[in-house]
């Protein structure tokens, strides 16, 4: 396979998941935000997507209309959801001989249909109608995958794609609430309501619930995102299927990859943690290092497997 075609599969996936990401966030704000007398919530999620600045060069205060149409709609954020569906949508067409017609059509359809809708039409009640429906297009484009490719390389660059974004992702959206109401807070009346929303719309609520049974504290919730790796967005269960799935392409190659080595080391590193220790530490401090760490395995795996040459050494 070229490298810029595996490039263009693992971008693909990428942003399709950045788009969901950025609705299940902005459901995450507009419920919070029913409640919340603290209106710091839209800020919270620009920080989280890396795009403050940008807004704020195009706009003079934070709030929530003008934050929904940015980050759903508008062409000028790289980040927004509908220019996440563009680039998935151009990724998947210059491979398109790498993809299944189920794959296509899911990501066409979805494209088509996104480009009906203005920000000038809808109200910020509708924004879960919205969010709900990207969450489920994704999830109709990765059963498309699961059941329609090849185990392949190519399947392999793809769910590499998902899944550093999905652990990139879960830092986010527990730095939200982090941001909302610090998880030193633990005087806050408020806090079962804002880890009940975050589970919720994280689809997590009831798996949590039969987890760890019906009381709610930090630290359970805290370890159920990050380290139990039989839920299928927490941290380690993400870097246990980046693992995996780089293991697969040394298999695949017959070489071992730097990227391969460095998953080994974070996940080594993120198992001799306990909950207790983050909370010690500092969760703040985890948050950052973990971000940097899963931006440092992106650059592994780019300098691995892309840019016009496999970046292996032999095992």
């Amino acid at each position: 396979m070229l490298s810029s075609t595996a490039e263009k599969l693992y971008w693909a996936c990428r942003y399709i998941e950045r788009a969901e990401m950025t609705s299940r966030l902005l459901d995450v704000a507009y419920r919070i935000s029913l409640t919340s007398n603290k209106n710091n919530e839209w800020e919270s999620i620009l920080l989280s997507t890396a795009v403050k600045d940008e807004y704020l060069f195009k706009n003079s205060k934070i709030n929530q209309r003008k934050v929904e149409k940015f980050l759903f709609f508008d062409e000028t954020n790289e980040s927004s959801i509908k220019n996440c569906v563009r680039f998935t949508r151009e990724n998947f067409r210059k491979v398109r001989n790498r993809i299944t017609r189920e794959v296509w059509d899911v990501v066409n359809s979805t494209y088509q249909e996104l480009q009906d809708l203005t920000s000038g039409r809808y109200k910020s009640s509708e924004i879960p109608n919205l969010c709900a429906w990207i969450k489920q297009r994704s999830s109709m484009l990765k059963g498309a995958i699961i059941s329609t490719q090849l185990s392949s390389d190519c399947y392999d660059f793809m769910n590499l794609g998902y899944y550093v974004e999905r652990a990139d992702n879960i830092i986010r959206f527990i730095d939200v609430k982090n941001f909302i109401s610090p998880m030193s807070d633990q005087e806050n009346e408020d806090n079962d309501y804002e880890w009940g929303i975050l589970l919720r719309t994280l689809a997590a609520y009831t798996q949590f619930r039969l987890s760890y049974g019906v009381n709610m504290s930090q630290e359970k919730i805290a370890h159920f995102l990050i380290f139990n790796n039989t839920n299928p967005r927490s941290l380690f269960h993400s870097l246990e299927n980046i693992k995996i799935h780089l293991k697969n392409l040394t298999s695949f190659y017959n070489l071992q990859s730097r990227a391969f080595s460095t998953s080994r080391k974070i996940i080594s590193k993120l198992s001799d943690l306990t909950v207790q220790e983050i909370f010690d530490n500092g969760f703040n401090e985890f948050l950052s290092q973990y971000s940097e760490d899963i931006n440092m395995l992106h650059s592994s795996i780019e300098s691995s497997y892309f840019g016009g040459v496999y970046n292996v050494f032999e095992d």
